[in-house]
This record gives structure tokens, C-alpha cells and sequence, in this order.
């Protein structure tokens, strides 16, 4: 290599070297970025829902500071909601004991002892916190969910009831159908704790304050026709269907039930008439028609009624079945075989209800979960 080129190439491998020492020290000067607090850490967890790793940051925080209260707070309805209720509760408690909570702060750790107990299955002593919550939030109603639950929880439906009130006025959206809702939804589980009496007095109780509340007319007809009084049951029923067609389907079963039992079956093809006048679209209304055209015999009058179910619905599986009947019935096999493959690449596997919340399946509609109470939408057609 020429002499003049080494010597340039000598001094720019010596010049990369400075330049990349010149970076390396700059560095190694430059202030090193602090990391957050360990509850500042917890709080970007929770708003990113990271729960484990907000409970680790929080578990560190009071570790470094035995005096973070909201830091106690925190984790303890974390721990709550992962199951750790006793654990939860008696770190809550411990906080009763300190003095000098501001009172934001107090009905924080009294808002969670209550959730606490209600979790542990302890509804009488989470209703007495409760009732010391409520007298000194009377003012503001800043606990009145959490007061709910407790009275929820140990079964003071009266109680509840009125909390439940209270929490529409103070949020503006009070109107008599939500409380109707509401009573309905307690005269069901008084129903299925078998108390007749008091579940009737619960659903007449929601009919006055909305005159076609769902629920109420639904259960209401199931108690009349259970003690022997078919007629206002019916009535009832098909008030229900009428008032809110989308939900026909639910009476759709009870009412050829009753008619069966009645020996007036002839009465149905003219209720489900009416139901589709209300509401032409309810593919369940169409199958029920068509079933009772099948069950007369009349089946070309079900056959025209299953295609006009199919025109709605065209992947009904029960609707190609109730096809497969008539064309069988007709002698039409090739038909009936048609009908079945169609049906078998349309169909899926049954879904079991099931509550959203805990994921507890049950066999029927109720309006609240039996299970944790959840509120379980009411199905349309």
C-alpha cells in the first residue's frame, strides 16, 4: 500500500476509535432514567389490567412505605377479586384501626369490608357494615352499589329494593320500568325459594308500576296456571306475547300446554295467528303454526308456513326438519333426504344458557343469575 493511503487509513481507524470512546463515555456520564414508584407501577398496571403485576407493585410499595393507605386498599380488593377474600378482609381490617383516615379515605376501607364479607358469605355482618356505611354516606349516597350488594346478599329484598330506588334518583335516571325490573327479578327468586305468596305480591307489585313488565306477566301466568286458574294465566301470557311480540317465543310452549290440557287445542291455530299479525318476522311462531298444521294433518298449509319460516331463517335447522316431516308424510323420501342434508350443514351444536358473569349454566330464562345475580339480558325472537 502507498505510503500517503496507510497513513490515511491509520488515521481514520484511530479517529473511529476516539468517536466511539467519545459515545461511551457520554453515556456512562448521562444521568441513568429513574424507574417509577412501585404505586405509581401498580396504578399503570390497573389501567393496562394487568391485576398480577399491579398487585407485585403493590406489595413492594407497602413494603417501602407501611403508611401508604390507598397503597392497602388497593391490594386488598385485588386480592378480593382473585379469590383471596379472607386474606382481603383482614388487611382491610387492620386499616380500621389507624387513626387519622380523612373521611373519602374511611368509607373506601368500609366500602371494601363490606365486598369483603359478601364475598366470604358473611351477608349479616356485611349488612351491618353496611348500615354503619350508610349513616355517614347518607348525605352524599357515595356507597349505595356497595350497600346494595350487602342487603342483596342477605336476602333484604325490602331493603334493597329501596336502595335500589335511591341509586336511580341520585343518577338521574329514574323511571318506574327500571323499578319494575327490579321487583320482578325479586318476586323470581322468591319463586324459586318456593314463597308463592310473597312472589305474586312482588310481580302485582312491578304490573303497577308498568302495566306490561315481562318478566311479571311470564311468572305471574306460571303461578295462576300452577294453582288452577288457566283462564288468567292464558290471559296473561298472551298479554305478554301482544305487548312485546319479539318475546312471543316464551309464552309459545305454555300456551299449547294449557290448550292440550284444556281439550281446546283448535284455539291455537288462531293465537298464533294473531301473534304473527303483531310481529310477521317470529320465526318461532312460524314452527309452532306449522307443527300444529302437521299435528291436524293440514300439511300443505304447514308446508307453506315452513317456507315462509325459511325466507326469514334459511339456516333453521328446526324449521328444515319440521320439512323433512311433511315431505315424509307426502311419501316425497328424495324430498325428505334433501331436506336433511341441508339441515345437517346448517346445524351447530346447541349452546347451553349460561350466565356471563360466572359462566353457571341453567335450564331456563331468569332474569337475574340463581347463582351470583347477575342480570341476564331477556331474549328476543
Amino acid at each position: 500500500m502507498p505510503p500517503l493511503l496507510a497513513l490515511l487509513a491509520a488515521a481514520g481507524f484511530l479517529g473511529a476509535i476516539g468517536y466511539a470512546a467519545w459515545i461511551l463515555s457520554r453515556d456512562a456520564a448521562a444521568p441513568k432514567p429513574i424507574p417509577d414508584p412501585p404505586y405509581e407501577r401498580a396504578l399503570g398496571a390497573l389501567l393496562n389490567g394487568d391485576r398480577d403485576e399491579a398487585i407485585r407493585a403493590l406489595l413492594e410499595a407497602v413494603r417501602q412505605d407501611s403508611g401508604n393507605v390507598d397503597a392497602y386498599i388497593h391490594l386488598g380488593n385485588l386480592l378480593r377479586e382473585k379469590g383471596e377474600a379472607e386474606r382481603a378482609y383482614r388487611l382491610h381490617r387492620e386499616l380500621t384501626v389507624r387513626a387519622g383516615h380523612g373521611p373519602s379515605r374511611a368509607r373506601l376501607i368500609r366500602e371494601a369490608l363490606v365486598l369483603d364479607l359478601v364475598a366470604l358469605g358473611r351477608p349479616d355482618e356485611a349488612v351491618e357494615e353496611a348500615r354503619t356505611l350508610r349513616q355517614s354516606e347518607r348525605k352524599s349516597g357515595h356507597s349505595l352499589r356497595v350497600i346494595l350488594k350487602a342487603y342483596e346478599a342477605a336476602g333484604e329484598w325490602e331493603r334493597a329494593y329501596e336502595i335500589r330506588g335511591e341509586m336511580l334518583k341520585q343518577s338521574g335516571e329514574w323511571e318506574s320500568g327500571a323499578l319494575a325490573r327490579y321487583r320482578a327479578a325479586i318476586g323470581e327468586i322468591a319463586l324459586r325459594g318456593g314463597s308463592i305468596e310473597e312472589a305474586k305480591r312482588h310481580f302485582k307489585a312491578a304490573l303497577k308500576l308498568e302495566r306490561d313488565q315481562p318478566v311479571a306477566l311470564l311468572r305471574l301466568g306460571d303461578i295462576y296456571y300452577e294453582t288452577g286458574h288457566a283462564e288468567r294465566a292464558i290471559l296473561l301470557w298472551k298479554g305478554l306475547a301482544t305487548a312485546h311480540p319479539e318475546r312471543a317465543h316464551l309464552v309459545l310452549e305454555r300456551l299449547e300446554v294449557s290448550a292440550f290440557e284444556r281439550g281446546r287445542f283448535s284455539e291455537m291455530e288462531q293465537t298464533y295467528e294473531d301473534l304473527l299479525g303483531h310481529n310477521p318476522r317470529d320465526v318461532r311462531v312460524h314452527l309452532a303454526l306449522a307443527r300444529l298444521h302437521i299435528k291436524r294433518g293440514a300439511l300443505d298449509e304447514a308446508a307453506r308456513t315452513l317456507r315462509g319460516a325459511l325466507e326469514i331463517a334459511p339456516e333453521s335447522a328446526s324449521a328444515r326438519l319440521l320439512m323433512v316431516q311433511v315431505h315424509r308424510q307426502r311419501g316425497d323420501l328424495q324430498c325428505a333426504l334433501d331436506e336433511v342434508e341441508t339441515a345437517l350443514r346448517g346445524l351447530a351444536d346447541g349452546a347451553v344458557t349460561a350466565c356471563g358473569r360466572c359462566g353457571r349454566p341453567f335450564e331456563e330464562y331468569w332474569s337475574r343469575c340463581p347463582h351470583c345475580l347477575a342480570w341476564i339480558p331477556l331474549p328476543v325472537a
